[in-house]
Order: structure tokens, then sequence, then C-alpha cells
């Protein structure tokens, strides 16, 4: 429960209640979910993402063991309800997927979902599949994948269903214990089945690396790439760890994008206009930072 009042007003209260009942078992397991948060809580010390939800979701699964090479499966389906205070339903999902775990840990996902999600005061229905799986037979590296096509909400003033695709893959590598790579490459395309015009098709690649020089030094490094406004980046930072506590850090963050995205104000008259013509990578912005961090006792 909350109280809440601003400096003149009246003061407004809230309220939010959570239930939960799970049960995790070899064969069987389900989850039983209730939840609300009413239209007036408020509060200026946290972080509240949706309010006015009464929100009932349930989850059924069952798992079979062959324990060859196919370790263990099983399918699960789960179903959600969320309501407005005002009893207005505003999601409605139904999904149905299958769960298959192998020898030497690989496993692999299969999904169907069925949704209603209200915006703007319209209704729409989406159906989706999606695929997924990983493989994570080594210490020194390990590999996945995602894949989904379906349904997609556009949304927009003028919201519309569209026709989506989105893929991933994925990699980690740890050659050494202190040195770990990560790279990422994730794709989404939306396409209007009205006139089957593409609205957007992005890819953004990412990496990460961490180097752990000796216990109190390490180093990280950020790098990547979006084809949505064309923007590359690149960060570093370096921290030396005097305890548990007591970090000192010193980055560097470095931006480019496609020269003839970049706009600005040119001729001072509050309105951006386009600033290159050009097609090559521009910095943008960079900057050297220190930081420290420091623990204080009591």
């Amino acid at each position: 429960k909350t109280l809440h009042k601003e400096s003149g007003g009246e003061e407004e209260g809230g309220n939010m209640l959570t239930a939960r009942w799970v049960r995790g078992g070899r064969h069987i397991d389900w989850d039983l979910f209730l939840y609300q948060i009413s239209p007036d809580l408020d509060t200026d010390v946290g972080f509240v993402r949706r309010t006015d939800e009464r929100r009932a979701s349930t989850a059924l699964g069952y798992r079979f063991w062959p324990e060859s090479w196919l370790i263990n499966w099983g399918p699960r389906v789960t179903y959600m309800r969320n309501y407005t205070f005002d009893d207005v339903l505003q999601d409605e999902q139904f999904g149905l997927s299958t769960q298959f775990q192998f020898a030497r840990n690989i496993n692999f996902n299969v999904t169907y979902r069925n949704d209603l999600e209200r915006f703007g005061g319209i209704d729409f229905e989406k159906t989706r599949w999606s695929f997924s799986g990983r493989v994570n037979t080594s210490r020194t590296y390990q590999f996945g994948a995602n894949f989904s096509t379906g349904d997609q909400v556009r949304f927009s003033t003028a919201p519309f269903v569209g026709e989506g695709r989105n893929w991933g893959v994925n990699a980690t590598f740890n050659p050494i214990s202190r040195l770990q790579t990560s790279l990422n490459l994730n794709a989404s395309r939306l396409t209007d089945p009205r006139d089957n015009t593409e609205v957007f098709d992005v890819k953004i690649l990412r990496a990460r690396t961490d180097i752990q020089f000796t216990d109190r030094i390490a180093l990280r490094n950020i790098t990547e790439f979006n084809t949505l406004d064309e923007t590359f980046d690149f960060n570093v930072l370096l921290n030396y760890r005097v305890n548990a506590g007591t970090v000192f850090f010193i980055g560097y963050d470095d931006h480019y994008q496609q020269a003839n995205l970049i706009e600005g104000d040119r001729d001072g008259d509050g309105i951006d206009d386009q600033l290159f013509f050009d097609r090559d990578l521009r910095r943008t912005n960079r900057a050297i930072f220190v930081k420290l961090q420091y623990l204080l006792r009591y």
C-alpha cells in the first residue's frame, strides 16, 4: 500500500497485491500467479512500469524422462488474462510449447502463441511460432539460435498488425579462464500485408569481451553496430578493485553515425536540419571518464 501527496495537493493511496502458488516436480509442474496494481499507485522513490492491472496467469507442464540420447522432454501450456480496474480486457495470452533436453547439454524449444493485445483502444489478435536452441557441450564455447514468425503489432499513431520475422544467433568463447567473448546478432523485419511493403528491417551486431588480468584489474569492451539508425558504438572500461565495495574506473566511449542521418539546428531556427550528405561514418560524440566507487561501512 502507498500514500502519495504532492505539495499543496490531496493525499492519494494505492495498493499492489501479489499471490503465487508453484509446484515443481520430476514429472509435473504448475504455476498459478495472481497480481493487481491499482491505477492510483504512485511512488517517487521507485519505478512502476504500468498501473491499473488485474492479471491472472497459470501454467501446467509435464516431463517425460527417456534418459538416453534424449534426456527429457515435455509439453507445457500457459494462459493469461489481464484486465483494468474498469473490467476492460487488455491482454489475453495462450501458449503451447515443447521443450527437449538432449545429452551433452543440448536443448531445443518450440512454442506456439495466440494472443490478444489492446493498444490505442483497438484489440489486436496475434499468432506466432518461435523456435530456439542452444549447444553447450564444451567449457570453451557455447552457441545458440532463435527464430520467430507471425503477427506483430506496429505501435504507431495508426497501428496495424503486420507480418513480423525475428531471428538471432549468439556465441560465447572462453579460450582461457580469464578471457570471455560474447557475440550476438539479432534481426527484426516487419512488412505491411496490406500492400506488402517493408516497414523496417533492423540488424544489431553486438560484441562484448571481458579480460580479468589479475584478481583486482579487469577490462571490458562493448562494440555495437545498429542498422536502424546506422550507428556504431565503442566502449572500453578498465577497473581496479581495491576491495569488495571500493572500485576505481576509467573508461572511453566513442559513438559514430552515418553522416547523412545526422541532424542539427544549423541556422538556429529551432528546427533540425540535415548536416551532411555523404554516407561515411562520422563521430557524433566521445568521452573519457573516471569514477570512484567507495563503500562506507557503519
